[in-house]
């Protein structure tokens, strides 16, 4: 199938009472083609090499089937050590979903800015993603689910309920909620906090050395997370430990392509290792995290984690006295 196409559409009039829909979207998922992956910029990437979808077909009303190769090691993904795929590299894939979806059968224009407001991501059978002698290949059976009315052109909310699968198998279910502005708006929302922050700004973002520079592969070069000065030090309830937010602008993963903000993806990988931190290493299998407002680039972040006494953890990342996002998490 052309993946410059992508109009694997079902056709209404093989639906008999023999062949039920489902099997029909059954075959659809078989049909999709893992050869090469889409064009970069339906996905918000610089470097085709950070692309993971492989190919799309509709289902159904609002209902889409997303194909996609999650590679067996990579610069900022890497296997788990139970073996199973890096669970950020799902979350970044299913972030991919949601932005591709929109540009390709929702109409939103290239150069529109995507605000995440939620992103949730729960495994529920990691030895389907264990990473074996090739990658994985890998469908999302999409719902998307709009608000009733008429459609705004300069903006666009939606939520994707996401069903993933290995080999025909569900191995963990996604959610992801998005709004999407113009540049205009995106401008004056941008202007907005930049005002705050000078307004506000009094300690100075963790930035200090380049982590990419202690060189590839090596112990730290995905470590986003830094003591607290002794001069902040403060109580914390027990068991909750706190963070610093580091910031590499020069990191060719967490800062893929310039941005004038904290990126997102970056604060669900601080969540991720906080997580990790507080539960003893374990890997997580769930993160529900919420999104509040933008963090901006000259300030310090605080990234705290709560363990509570139902095995999860509570998560959160603060500015100035802001909350940026909130997550919980549960660890294997």
């Amino acid at each position: 199938m052309s993946i410059g196409v992508l109009q694997n559409v079902l056709p209404a009039e093989a639906l008999t009472p023999v062949e039920s829909l489902e099997s029909l979207i059954r075959e659809a998922k078989d049909g999709l083609s893992f050869d090469r992956t889409i064009s970069r910029r339906f996905v918000h990437r610089a470097s085709v090499t950070e692309v993971f979808l492989t190919d799309a077909a509709v289902a159904g009303a609002d209902r889409f089937l997303v194909g996609a190769q999650l590679p067996r090691n990579h610069a900022l993904y890497r296997p788990e050590e139970t073996g199973q795929c890096d669970f950020m590299l799902l979350v970044e894939t299913v972030r991919q979903a949601g932005i591709f979806l929109s540009h390709r059968y929702h109409d939103v224009p290239i150069g529109h800015h995507f605000i995440f407001k939620a992103l949730s991501l729960r495994i529920s059978d990691p030895a389907a993603l264990r990473v074996g002698c090739g990658p994985l290949a890998v469908v999302l059976d999409v719902k998307v689910v709009t608000p009733a009315g008429a459609r705004n052109p300069r903006r666009f909310d939606a939520r994707f309920d996401m069903v993933i699968e290995v080999g025909g198998r569900e191995c963990a279910r996604a959610s992801a909620g998005v709004v999407v502005i113009d540049g205009v708006r995106y401008g004056r929302l941008r202007q907005r906090g930049r005002v705050a922050e000078t307004a506000g700004a009094a300690v100075a973002m963790d930035q200090g050395a380049s982590a990419y520079g202690t060189g590839v592969g090596s112990a730290d070069d995905r470590g986003v997370l830094r003591p607290v000065p002794a001069a902040e030090e403060r109580t914390r309830p027990f068991g909750a430990a706190e963070w610093r937010l580091h910031v590499d602008p020069t990191h060719p993963g967490y800062f893929e392509h310039p941005s004038d903000h904290v990126p997102g993806m970056l604060l669900l990988e601080a969540f991720r290792q906080a997580a990790r931190q507080t539960a003893g290493g374990a890997a997580l299998t769930t993160l529900d995290a919420d999104f509040a407002v933008f963090g901006e680039l000259a300030e310090a972040v605080a990234v705290e984690a709560t363990p509570t006494e139902d095995g999860r953890v509570r998560l959160s990342a603060t500015q100035g006295g802001r909350v940026l996002a909130t997550a919980v998490a549960r660890c294997a």
